[in-house]
């Protein structure tokens, strides 16, 4: 047979075996040790990542109704905001501010049945959206020039209609999973 390396010592030795990779009883007993751990290291890594797989499931299992719609919320309004980067402000027309918000024509806290209605949410400045109450005034002025008169005559309507909306975690789930698909598809 060829020599070979030994994997412990590095000595040069001439195996007795095909599959022989140390050079002797010592360096054997040490390849041992050193291959025992290393399975022992997987075993406790893919343990690790099971419990923070674990820990993250019971996380999302505590959060309340609230966070989840404000967590969609958050990210819905990043796609607005991405969706309309090129548009000025809904409501005064400005088109440089210092922060731009996801404005809700139908306000998100009144009329639950529309936060995630894209129709209903547009680029606005912060002077606007936190300041000026949405400025809903001229809020609907642009909302008229952008989406016409029809549309916003049927977005008020829907508004009244699901006023009240509990979004269940499936759908609050699929909204979620949408937006992020749709803001990939926007980033790219």
């Amino acid at each position: 047979m060829k020599p070979k390396t030994c994997k412990i010592c590095k000595a040069v030795f001439t195996p007795i075996r095909a599959l022989q990779m140390v050079c002797g009883a010592k360096c054997g007993i040490e390849y041992g040790v050193r291959q025992t751990a290393k399975r022992l290291d997987k075993k406790v890594s893919e343990l690790k990542s099971e419990l923070r797989a674990e820990k993250r499931e019971a996380k999302e299992k505590l959060k309340t109704y609230s966070q989840r719609v404000n967590e969609v919320k958050v990210i819905f309004q990043r796609y607005i905001r991405m969706r309309d980067a090129k548009l000025p402000c809904i409501s005064c027309g400005v088109t440089s501010a210092s922060v731009w918000d996801g404005s809700h024509y139908k306000k998100a806290e009144v009329y639950s049945g529309v936060i995630f209605n894209e129709d209903n949410v547009h680029k606005s400045c912060g002077k606007c959206n936190r300041y000026l109450g949405g400025n809903e005034l001229n809020y609907r002025v642009g909302l008229i020039a952008k989406i016409g008169n029809e549309r916003v005559l049927q977005l008020e309507q829907l508004a009244e209609e699901t006023r009240v909306k509990k979004y269940s975690e499936l759908e609050l789930l699929e909204i979620k999973t949408r937006y992020k698909n749709k803001l990939k598809g926007l980033i790219q």
